[in-house]
């Protein structure tokens, strides 16, 4: 009677939990009592939790892929919203076609201040839309950094519960107790971590449960772990973020091991994987992107802009620091004419330098010749910076390339490469190929830290350069890099001058950090890191600051727009419309992209390149919100066949409470039958 009891009461509560999330139904094992061989009534052996193991170990490991990409789609709806309809002709594209327009406009009468104000207005919306873009895609990792933060705090307490449910566990094994109940709770608790991290249990051989990430790394056995993590106080493309690192923790006295094993590269599934991998890959990727369109977008405009000239000419134009001296090659070859002009916009002077001619070296031969036909002091570099200043006679300046052979070094004609003519100017350099060759004295001081590290935080190597160590040449600076960088990865010294360094096979996606830099070339000033571009700050911060020079923009008129015609009357006139033809060529002059955040490189123009960030980004979402839809639809199916053997079923429990009724009733006649002999046999005595 008292076994058919327990088992009506688990019944009982087997259907009192019908809706209650995460029950699992409980059964009772009867079995016979046997005196001398006599059977003697029932015994309840054990009340059974029924699950099945390997169904509740897929459903894990698929909720944990789910809110993977959850996570990601989440984060990428935000994007998405921010980056707008890529028809539209607020989004990048859209404001690329607008710059092309406007500057067509201009060919049909460049000397209208209004036509110039709409193209010069345009750009500068270019500009402001890639800085918003830049600043809101830094905001999106540190909402995903946050929420990195916000999850390892559950998954710690929810490890330190289930810790504290393994010895009640054992404790009520011990005192054989049923533990269902207490099982119930600590597999809703692991079910909490599995949508954070991807987990597997096994046995202990005591009713406890150890909890493995699905890689192998332990966060529960017979001592619980705790994620540590101190989430960035703000984000930057150059913020480097900590790795979540396992710390084995003492419940007893509360206190941490100091050290403990990264957990980052360990995750293959959870809503924590999906945030780390937008924060660390995706978001970066896309910065990069913007930032190699607005770099490249300068460039092509600058380049135009350079090739021209404004009418009046100013009265100086001064670049930025190139890191070159006076002393080394000048790396040109072609020709440049260099004038002088006065009030009226005639030509006082000129004189075309040869850069291919015998006798021309050198930077300061190039400087001396043109101030020796132009005047003393009209052409200057200092601290790396190239000035042209109207000589005495004359009230302005400029530079022509020749229709023949133009000048060039790395690609960029003499003004081009010294940025004196910019129209766009950043806070990031737009290009870094600076014209080296391999045999060419690289010029640093100091030294310069670096350290190889992968999206997850992986270290490869760590190294530093000490430019007076090593050889005085390009070739000895890309030896000391890859001797640095070992079997991790490779730099190179491409035609232009550039360093471009590529992860090894099992090194995809890592990137060039640099830690410190103290380096300075030929007394420019100017950083090993910043005259080569190397660190994470490169190329996404070229989008940031992105702006029309600030003088052009307060006076259009200044825009340079015209050609010298030599034997004009004047020479520069301000209905010259060959700047603005060369400006409206650019919609179909197409640039060589580099492969950048997972975008193939490609030989396309502006317009199609911007379409190609766009599109990506939304394949990418599109990616993430088809996989987590995927992934849901096998956790449901997983979902429902646990519920089948798992779940109550109303019409099996109302039946066996029947029979468990029945039972009941027929021990408890038996019993009374056995009491009113008793009392019959009592009452004849």
């Amino acid at each position: 009677m008292l076994a058919h009891q327990q088992a009506l009461t688990v019944t009982s509560n087997n259907i009192a939990n019908v809706q209650t999330i995460g029950y699992a139904r409980k059964v009772v094992d009867y079995s016979a009592v046997v005196l001398d061989g006599t059977g003697a009534g029932v015994n309840i052996d054990d009340i059974r939790r029924i699950t099945d193991q390997f169904v509740t170990r897929e459903l894990r490991l698929s909720t944990a892929s789910t809110e993977q990409y959850k996570a990601m789609s989440e984060i990428y709806s935000k994007l998405q919203a921010l980056m707008g309809d890529p028809a539209a002709n607020t989004s990048l594209t859209g404001k690329i076609d607008s710059i092309h327009t406007s500057f067509s406009a201009l060919t049909t009468d460049p000397s209208l201040s209004v036509s110039r104000t709409a193209a010069l207005t345009e750009l500068q919306n270019f500009g402001i839309e890639t800085d918003r873009l830049q600043g809101q895609i830094q905001s999106l990792r540190k909402e995903a950094d946050s929420k990195i933060a916000s999850e390892i705090e559950t998954v710690n307490k929810a490890i330190l519960r289930i810790y504290d449910l393994n010895h009640e566990i054992i404790s009520a094994t011990i005192s054989e107790q049923p533990t269902g109940e207490l099982e119930d709770q600590r597999d809703q608790a692991i079910d909490e971590i599995s949508k954070i991290v991807d987990v597997k249990t096994y046995p202990q051989g005591d009713g406890s449960l150890a909890i493995v990430t699905n890689a192998g790394q332990q966060l529960l056995d017979f001592q619980p772990r705790q994620l540590v993590y101190s989430p960035a106080a703000s984000v930057s493309s150059e913020t480097v973020f900590s790795q979540i690192s396992l710390n084995i923790y003492d419940p007893v006295n509360k206190t941490l091991e100091p050290n403990g094993l990264p957990l980052d590269p360990e995750l293959t599934g959870g809503s924590l994987r999906g945030l780390l991998d937008m924060r660390n890959v995706e978001l970066p990727s896309l910065y990069n992107q913007i930032g190699t369109l607005a770099a490249a977008t300068a460039e092509q405009f600058n380049a135009v802009h350079n090739d021209n000239i404004a009418v009046p000419p100013p009265a100086s134009l001064t670049g930025k620091n190139s890191g070159l001296a006076g002393a080394e090659a000048h790396g040109f070859t072609g020709q440049a004419t260099f004038y002088s002009f006065d009030a009226n916009n005639e030509i006082v002077n000129s004189y075309t330098v040869d850069f291919d001619a015998v006798g021309t070296a050198t930077l300061n031969d190039v400087i001396a010749e043109v101030n020796g036909a132009l005047g003393a002091g009209t052409l200057s570099l200092t601290n790396g910076v190239m000035a042209m200043n109207a000589p005495a006679g004359s009230t302005g300046v400029g530079i022509a390339q020749d229709a023949t052979t133009p000048s060039d070094r790395a690609g960029r004609g003499f003004s081009h490469f010294f940025g004196m003519n910019d129209l766009i100017e950043a806070t990031v350099e737009t290009n870094f190929e600076t014209g080296l060759a391999g045999g060419n004295p690289h010029s640093f001081t100091g030294t310069t830290d670096f350290a190889f590290r992968g999206p997850n935080g992986e270290v490869a190597s760590t190294f530093s350069v000490d430019f007076g160590a090593i050889g005085g040449t390009m070739t000895d600076v890309i030896n000391a890099i890859n001797t640095g960088l070992g079997t991790a990865g490779t730099a190179s010294l491409n035609a232009n001058g550039a360093i471009e360094i590529t992860g090894a096979s099992g090194y995809e996606g890592y990137q060039t950090l640099v830690v410190n830099d103290t380096t300075n070339r030929a007394g420019t000033g100017l950083s090993f890191a910043n005259m080569f571009g190397v660190g994470q700050r490169f190329p996404g911060d070229q989008g940031i600051d992105f702006a029309v020079r600030s003088d052009i923009l307060a006076s259009p008129m200044t825009l340079a727009l015209a050609d010298v015609d030599a034997t004009g009357t004047p020479a520069l006139t301000l209905s010259d419309n060959r700047g603005a033809l060369a400006f409206q060529n650019l919609s179909s002059e197409t640039a060589n992209f580099a492969t950048v955040g997972g975008l193939p490189g490609s030989n396309v123009t502006l317009s199609e390149y911007a379409s190609q960030v766009l599109a990506k980004a939304g394949l990418d979402a599109a990616r993430a919100e088809s996989l987590q839809s995927d992934r849901a639809a096998l956790t449901g199916v997983l979902e429902n066949k646990k519920q089948e053997i798992s779940g109550v079923n109303m019409d099996e429990e109302l039946a066996n409470l029947i029979v468990y009724q029945n039972a009941y009733n027929a021990a408890a006649r038996v019993i009374t039958t056995a009491r009113d002999m008793y009392d019959i046999l009592l009452n004849i005595a």
